[in-house]
């Protein structure tokens, strides 16, 4: 177990420019999913009221604000409003800290990082005082990366070192490793489509070549726990020029990639880990499958450079990502393989 605080400072060296920093500056004007460049965030407010309002149906928004620095640029503070959200990380017997959704008032945050922006997500580690789940966040925010990569049909991510102070004095402050994820809306807009939240989509119904792509992504990572009949962490976009619609996968902590000590699969499933993986998508022809394995031909080490460069990731876990991501190599290379694990594991239509 490494010492607490060891993630955050290497995220926050990352900030300062050590060796690793990221090539791409935030750009002057440019929007908060443009640059890849960590933030530095400072979220103020009634902590312990905003940790133990967790229940699902209850919960509301708290008043903070929020300050932000980019590099060595001055702090900018912007009213902000914090919820739990989340379905298992919300519970308080499995995490200290729950994911949060931020709700901004846009009026209020014009001329800002945050111009534009409304609700957004957040991702905390759960149990921040545990080292390997710092990490856990990088691993998860690393899967956006790996998915940017594939389509733009993908919410993008924006990595932070982020401290939370409690101004009631109750609690002790914490800086820990985040993330933000974008709004789906604003995904959805930037590739010319709307969102669309409608359950009971069915294979048939959306784009098959992008089905085909998010569903070997899926296997990639060894995620099975999904669904896109019931928008279980799916989102579902229309191509309003094209009329199609595409499935957009998120929320990552229970993938095999991550390997998050909590994660478990469903027991239907009849694997024995979230390491195991389960190709759960959609048939396609063979033209097909070739259309949609070329991607992950094509940026394979690009795929890998993600692993080798972050800092915070401990040797270890980059090391079994790397023979994790051999294997998914070594099946979508061999025909024999594929058409074993995966063709042959193809769904006409939805099932467990």
């Amino acid at each position: 177990m490494r010492a607490r605080g060891v993630v955050a400072a290497a995220v926050l060296g990352w900030l300062m420019g050590m060796p690793g920093a990221p090539a791409r500056a935030q750009a002057s004007g440019a929007g908060l999913f443009d640059s890849d460049a960590p933030l530095r965030l400072r979220f103020a407010g009634d902590l312990g009221t905003l940790l133990n309002d967790r229940d699902s149906v209850t919960a509301r928004y708290h008043r903070f604000t929020l300050t932000y620095r980019i590099g060595d640029s001055a702090a900018v503070t912007v009213p902000v409003e914090l919820k739990t959200r989340g379905h298992w990380r919300r519970q308080e017997r499995h995490c200290d800290y729950p994911p949060f959704r931020l709700d901004f008032p846009r009026s209020r945050v014009d001329g800002t990082l945050f111009s534009g922006e409304n609700k957004l997500k957040l991702v905390t580690p759960c149990r921040p005082k545990l080292g390997d789940y710092e990490e856990y966040v990088l691993r998860e925010y690393l899967v956006y990366q790996v998915y940017n990569l594939l389509t733009p049909w993908s919410l993008r991510a924006r990595l932070a070192s982020t401290t939370y102070v409690d101004t009631t004095g109750r609690r002790d402050s914490l800086t820990t490793s985040t993330f933000l994820i974008e709004d789906p809306e604003r995904m959805a807009a930037r590739n010319g489509g709307q969102l669309m939240e409608l359950k009971g989509a069915e294979f048939s119904h959306v784009d098959s070549l992008q089905l085909g792509l998010v569903g070997t992504f899926l296997y990639m990572i060894g995620a099975t726990d999904w669904s896109l009949r019931g928008l279980h962490n799916i989102e579902l976009a229309q191509d309003v020029a094209h009329g199609v619609f595409h499935p957009v996968a998120y929320d990552f902590d229970f993938t095999g990639i991550v390997n998050t000590a909590y994660a478990r699969p469903d027991a239907r499933l009849r694997i024995r880990t979230v390491r195991d993986r389960l190709y759960r998508g959609a048939c396609l022809t063979g033209e097909h499958w070739r259309a949609v394995l070329a991607p992950f031909q094509e940026r394979k080490a690009t795929i890998y450079a993600l692993y080798e460069r972050h800092p915070g990731l401990s040797p270890g876990y980059v090391r079994s990502t790397h023979r994790y991501l051999d294997d998914f190599y070594r099946v979508i290379g061999d025909s024999a393989r594929l058409s074993r694990e995966v063709i042959r594991r193809c769904r006409e239509q939805e099932g467990v």
